[in-house]
């Protein structure tokens, strides 16, 4: 049963978006294949311009005796620890050596010895598509240069996927900005936020998973399977994000500075999502992103409808991964079984209505564009012309690459290592990569043009605090930045007497701060202390006789919350 529409809605905000998509990185050797993901990484890492610059730990770049996967050496997934391995403090960290970007805003760092690539926050679908692409160009120039300097016939891969073969995998994350009123309804409120938003994501696998040859983790035996996270979710949510992990994920950290830890209903908070798969093609992200934008300013506005709740979303999100005919049905709360197609119509069918009545302005940008690619890809897959979606959807893409390798090779069958090769092969940032070769042929279907995603690499999005982020780092330089995160800024700036004075600068507010609110800011001010100073007195920060910030909160943006 949907919800009525209420008279004094909830307060919503405008869903930006942001992403950490972690690669699997190693070094094909063919002398030695053993583990090699620590010195792909790091040598990855290197390649990369950030701030704060730190001396990278030394590493043994020797490989070891792990066992290699059929297109080169085992990374590592999940954070376990593999038999025949010996670590010292820094050999699989989380979130080492982080590096902000100047140019555009996001960053890169290694978490548990993968490369992991963070786009800058974003408002809308599209410059979402258009920032990852543009963080896949920057690794893949880092991995140009990485290899440039092997030696013999060492080749370092980056992939963008989400498994290694080997029953280990690695994360690709979206968060979304919330109030905080809705965060807690979904986690401690509310009793039908958390599996509706469960049921919706298990359900769009349809057209947000890459595609994987075969199954891992102890899950069912499958030739090919739409997504290749599905087979590592264990439970319906968790806080961990790399073991038992859950379909919602509750992490509580919204970096959004003192604001995001409030109780008030009108604060920040960010939903940090670990379910879908890493896309490549231009659809499946755009539709990842955009279709759940839609499905969170629903639950923030507290129209969900109780009927689409699966019985058991667990169980489901392997049973719909693995039906590639899209024809197999799962059981609802209320014992009515439906398709996955079936289910996302229907919540198609409330995001319509909900646009009508209520509306998405100011909320998601563009959502009608949103709903209609929505549709037409639904009305496809329901029709079964999945052929035509391959321009669209990775899954559907690297199906019918294996599909026709199998045709013209009759001695390969699904178990065969060649077709595991082909479905690394597919996401591959080097030269060889298959989506890449598509996409050069003009075959993927183009949401956002080249122009777009060359801005997002060279320069940061106009309308979120990336912007004054990443002026900030081109105005200080290396030798004054002390540390930088995604709400916050650390300087250490010449004070009297040629003391050392430390300034902080609080990004607390995602739409704030942005390039209509500072860039004057950057163009009257003739050095760094003078930049501090107004973006203090612009965002409302006091400031201490010794130059430090009283306070790190950033006042609201006057017309984020709707």
């Amino acid at each position: 049963m949907r919800e009525p529409i209420r008279d004094n809605p909830p307060p919503r905000v405008l869903k930006v978006s942001g992403a950490d998509i972690e690669l699997g990185n190693f070094v094909v050797r063919s002398d030695d294949p053993g583990c090699s993901c620590r010195e792909a990484s790091r040598a990855l890492l290197a390649e990369i311009k950030g701030l704060p610059r730190r001396e990278l730990y030394r590493y043994n770049s020797q490989p070891t005796n792990w066992q290699s996967v059929v297109y080169g050496a085992r990374p590592v997934g999940g954070g376990a620890l593999h038999q025949g391995c010996s670590f010292d403090d820094h050999d699989l960290p989380q979130d080492w050596g982080r590096k902000f970007l100047a140019e555009n805003g996001g960053c890169v760092y290694i978490d548990l010895d993968h490369l992991e690539l963070c786009i800058p926050e974003v408002t809308n679908a599209w410059d979402h598509v258009a920032a990852t692409h543009a963080m896949y160009r920057i690794a893949r120039s880092a991995l140009l240069s990485a290899n440039e300097k092997q030696r013999g016939d060492s080749k370092i891969q980056a992939l963008v996927n989400n498994s290694d073969g080997q029953g280990n995998s690695y994360g690709s994350h979206i968060s979304f900005l919330l109030t905080r009123r809705s965060f807690e309804n979904i986690f401690s409120r509310k009793s039908v936020d958390l599996p509706y938003l469960a049921s919706f994501q298990v359900s769009s696998l349809i057209y947000t998973g890459q595609g994987k040859v075969g199954s891992e983790n102890g899950s069912l035996q499958a030739a090919y399977q739409l997504s290749q996270r599905a087979d590592f979710f264990e439970s319906l949510t968790s806080l961990p994000t790399t073991y038992r992990r859950g379909i919602v994920n509750s992490r509580d950290e919204a970096l959004c500075g003192a604001t995001g830890y409030t109780m008030q209903p009108d604060s920040y908070a960010r939903l940090h999502s670990i379910f879908f798969d890493s896309t490549l093609a231009q659809g499946s992200t755009l539709l990842k992103v955009g279709v759940m934008q839609i499905i969170l300013a629903m639950i923030e506005a507290e129209q969900r409808n109780a009927s689409l709740v699966l019985d058991d979303p667990v169980e489901a999100v392997v049973q719909i991964s693995q039906d590639v005919e899209l024809k197999n049905c799962v059981p609802l709360a209320s014992g009515k079984r439906l398709t996955a197609i079936e289910l996302q119509e229907l919540f198609l069918q409330d995001a319509r209505r909900f646009a009508d009545e209520v509306g998405f302005d100011g909320i998601v940008p563009r959502a009608s564009e949103i709903l209609d690619l929505w549709e037409d890809t639904l009305a496809k897959l329901r029709a079964g012309d999945v052929h035509l979606l391959a321009p669209r959807l990775d899954w559907v893409l690297k199906l019918m690459t294996l599909e026709r390798t199998l045709d013209r090779r009759p001695q390969l069958n699904w178990g065969s290592p060649e077709l595991k090769v082909l479905d690394l092969v597919y996401s591959s940032l080097d030269d060889d990569g298959l989506f890449w070769s598509y996409q050069k042929t003009g075959f993927t279907e183009v949401f956002v043009d080249d122009q777009r995603i060359e801005e997002l690499t060279e320069t940061p999005p106009d309308d979120t605090r990336a912007w004054t982020r990443a002026m900030l780092l081109r105005c200080a330089g290396d030798d004054v930045i002390d540390t930088v995160d995604w709400d916050v800024i650390s300087f250490r700036l010449r004070g009297p007497r040629y003391w050392p004075v430390t300034r902080k600068i609080s990004l607390g507010t995602p739409l704030a701060l942005t390039r209509a609110d500072s860039e004057s800011i950057f163009r009257r001010c003739e050095n760094l202390a003078e930049v501090l100073d107004s973006i203090n007195v612009a965002s409302c920060q006091p400031i201490t006789e010794d130059g430090t910030d009283s306070s790190m909160s950033a006042c609201q943006p006057r017309e984020s919350i709707h």
